[in-house]
């Protein structure tokens, strides 16, 4: 038999490689971290991880309870108790009430499908915008327009044929690039039904000028919205097993080959029978064998769990807009002065939200329902005419931090000149031609209250001439 030399040897065996993890203290990242480093150096397209962060989103929006209640709380800041209200100012005053009279009536049956209303439409389609960073109107037009919202998912990402110009499931022009001519809706039969451009309301909020599909405004909040619940998982289920496992029983000759073993009668080597007590009751006392040595689990107490779930939610309340009192209800650490800086800045965050949906759904809402109206000869040409440039969706305003101080402070402003009773008003979601509307009916109330009273006897005519 031959011997096989070194070298042979060393052929047929395969030598495992060393990994160095960590290399200190050079700057280049080790083995762990290299491979997601390269992943966010990588130019990636967003639309092509459009449709993964949007079901992410959707995941965490429904199984996170504060970012569920977070969508709550943004339909109720940006929306109020009423929604958007519409404001015709023409010069006909009959003319604008009678238009915004019809199109308050228009809300309640604007639904293809007699399912919901405009109300309902206005919050489905804000939780579309952040949950799902895009939202699908479809126009039906006939005698009176209807409206739908289409699932983003529906909308199919992977359907993409350049030679077609499809990009998303969206087809575009061939001599413009970016302009959008057809919809690609997947439905159940796993066929496509084609929407022309002009029956679609695509909405969107663009990183990239060549953006083709939105992106979910949780996308920033998703990593550490997921970590800082499964760390609470985690926690709560060590804590729980903590508690449910009081102790256990060691032997003091665990080690010994003879500690757990006993002659018989026979003479033969068996296994000692240990009688251990199962359960502990206050008050009372077990004993144990010889040997038997109990051992307590203690009682978990998690390092800087509070101080790590904090500074999560402040990320996450960032990165959606809100303070971290507002996203997570917690007032403890507020005063005024903080509070104060908080909402003006989360304010003015909900205001450009607000001003934003209102150019990109209602105002394009109002002017395909005005040519149903004008189709159907509902609304004359000239009418439409005045219509078309003279309207607007009042949005709601919000309520003083500290009434006191901040409307001694409007008073100052406006003595001084820096404000006006217009910009006050505007800024509680009040415009100066309905203020003074409503001054008018309440002085004619006032007025008519104290005729009956004169009637009545209760006030004197000669005394109320003199007042």
């Amino acid at each position: 038999m031959k011997r096989k030399t070194k070298q042979n040897l060393s052929k047929n065996i395969s030598m495992k490689p060393k990994i160095n993890f960590f290399k200190y203290p050079s700057l280049e990242p080790n083995r762990i971290n290299s491979y997601e480093i390269s992943q966010l150096l990588r130019n990636q397209d967003i639309d092509k991880v459009s449709a993964k962060l949007r079901k992410q989103a959707r995941s965490i929006s429904t199984s996170v309870s504060l970012t569920s209640g977070f969508f709550e709380t943004l339909s109720s800041e940006i929306y109020g108790e009423q929604g958007f209200i519409l404001d015709i100012t023409t010069p006909k005053k009959n003319l604008n009430q009678a238009v915004q009279r019809s199109f308050f009536e228009w809300e309640h049956i604007c639904c293809e499908y007699g399912i919901y209303d405009f109300g309902d439409y206005e919050e489905m389609i804000l939780t579309a915008l952040y949950r799902d960073g895009e939202a699908f109107i479809k126009l039906h037009k006939g005698d009176e327009l209807k409206i739908e919202l289409i699932d983003a998912e529906d909308i199919d990402n992977d359907l993409t044929n350049e030679g077609k110009h499809i990009y998303y499931g969206i087809e575009y022009d061939a001599e413009r690039e970016m302009t959008p001519k057809a919809y690609y809706r997947l439905l159940k039969n796993g066929k496509y039904e084609v929407i022309p451009s002009d029956e679609i309301i695509h909405i969107k909020k663009a990183s990239l000028s060549k953006q083709k599909r939105g992106i979910s405004k949780l996308a920033s909040a998703i990593f550490d919205t997921h970590s800082k619940d499964k760390l609470k998982k985690a926690e709560l289920d060590r804590a729980r097993l903590a508690s449910e496992l009081t102790g256990f029983f060691t032997h003091k000759d665990e080690g010994s080959i003879l500690g757990n073993v006993e002659y018989g009668d026979d003479g033969e080597i068996r296994q000692k029978e240990i009688n251990l007590p199962e359960s502990v009751q206050t008050g009372t006392f077990t004993f144990l064998e010889d040997g038997i040595t109990p051992q307590f689990v203690e009682p978990h107490n998690p390092i800087n769990m509070e101080y790590f779930l904090k500074s999560t939610d402040r990320d996450v309340a960032r990165s959606l807009g809100l303070s971290y009192s507002t996203y997570t209800g917690d007032l403890r650490e507020v005063n005024y002065s903080s509070i104060r800086q908080g909402t003006i800045a989360e304010r003015r965050n909900f205001k450009r939200i607000q001003n934003f949906i209102k150019r990109k759904f209602h105002d394009e809402i109002f002017k395909k329902w005005l040519e149903c109206e004008l189709i159907a000869g509902r609304i004359k040409p000239n009418d439409y005419r005045q219509l078309i440039g003279h309207f607007t969706f009042k949005t709601q305003g919000w309520e003083y931090i500290d009434p006191v101080k901040e409307v001694n402070a409007n008073k100052i402003a406006i003595s001084a000149g820096f404000k006006t009773i217009t910009e006050v008003l505007r800024e509680k979601g009040v415009e100066l031609d309905d203020f003074m509307d409503e001054l008018e009916k309440e002085k004619e109330i006032v007025e008519k209250l104290r005729e009956i009273k004169i009637l009545k006897g209760e006030i004197d005519e000669q005394d109320q001439s003199t007042k």
